[in-house]
C-alpha cells in the first residue's frame, strides 16, 4: 500500500466516520440516550445503571465495527493487502483523526460553544463543562484508542481479510 493510497483510505472514510458520528451525536442527544451513563453536565455517573453501561458498550461496538467496516470495504474487497503492523497503525490513525472531530469539533464547538437547539442540551452542559471533559479526555481517549485499534486489527486481520 502506497503513502498515497493509506492517504486517501485515511480521507475517505474520515469523512465518513465524521458524518455518522455525528448523527450518531444528534440521536443520542435527541432521544436522550447520552444520559444513560452521564450526569448532566456531561460528566460519567459514579454509581451507573445497566442502561449506562449499554450505553457504553454499544458505543465500544460501533467504533470497532466502524474501523472492522473500514478495513473490509476499503482495503480487503480492494484486495489490498497489508501487514497487522501497518493495518493497526491505520486504524490507531483513523481513531485518531475521529477522536480529534469528536474533541475539537463536537464537543469543543457544537456542545461548548454553538449548542443548538435541536441537540436539547442540559443547561449544566455548558463551556466550562466541555472544556474540563475535553481535558480529561485527551489522555483517556488515546490510551482507550490503543485498544481499539488493537481489537479492530486483530479482529480484521484473523477474521475478516
Amino acid at each position: 500500500m502506497s503513502v498515497k493510497d493509506a492517504l486517501a483510505y485515511l480521507a475517505i472514510w474520515s469523512l465518513i466516520g465524521a458524518v455518522l458520528f455525528s448523527l450518531f451525536v444528534v440521536f443520542v442527544f435527541r432521544s436522550g440516550f447520552v444520559y444513560a451513563s452521564r450526569k448532566r453536565d456531561g460528566a460519567l455517573k459514579r454509581e451507573m445503571p445497566l442502561r449506562g453501561y449499554l450505553a457504553m458498550f454499544s458505543t465500544l461496538l460501533a467504533i470497532v465495527g466502524f474501523l472492522v467496516t473500514a478495513n473490509h470495504l476499503g482495503l480487503a474487497r480492494k484486495h489490498v493487502s497489508v501487514g497487522f503492523g501497518s493495518l493497526f497503525a491505520l486504524n490507531f490513525t483513523l481513531y485518531l483523526i475521529l477522536f480529534l472531530f469528536d474533541t475539537v469539533f463536537i464537543d469543543g464547538f457544537v456542545l461548548g460553544y454553538w449548542r443548538p437547539g435541536f441537540l436539547h442540551l442540559s443547561e449544566d452542559m455548558g463551556r466550562e463543562a466541555m472544556r474540563e471533559h475535553i481535558t480529561r479526555s485527551i489522555p483517556v481517549g488515546i490510551l482507550f484508542g490503543l485498544f481499539i485499534a488493537g481489537l479492530s486489527t486483530a479482529i480484521s486481520y484473523f477474521m475478516v481479510g
